[in-house]
């Protein structure tokens, strides 16, 4: 599951909604939704955080938290374990 996932159910649950309920909800074919909220596509519509913050009523921290879950959640945990994995050695540089 990833961070936006995660951070989605969280606050669907605090809400006592699913996911599924707020697709409908907020208007989006339940497919592209799921496709968005699983992270198989990093392609939105321009109004859909507008959309689920209206549909939720989230707070400016909850909005905040939910963006920031999109723009740095599947990078920061795909990018942390490539460099723990990532074999360091020293820099070889080469003169010239």
């Amino acid at each position: 599951m990833n961070e936006f996932q995660l951070t989605l159910r969280n606050i669907t649950a605090r809400r006592g909604t699913s996911i599924s309920e707020l697709a409908k909800r907020v208007g989006y074919e339940p497919f592209l939704f799921e496709n968005i909220v699983m992270g198989k596509t990093r392609q939105v519509p321009v109004d859909f955080f507008i959309r689920i913050a209206e549909g939720l009523d989230l707070s400016t921290v909850e909005k905040d938290d939910l963006v920031r879950s999109w723009a740095f959640g599947i990078e920061r945990w795909n990018w942390s374990s490539s460099i723990e994995s990532s074999p360091r050695g020293p820099v070889k540089r080469r003169a010239g």
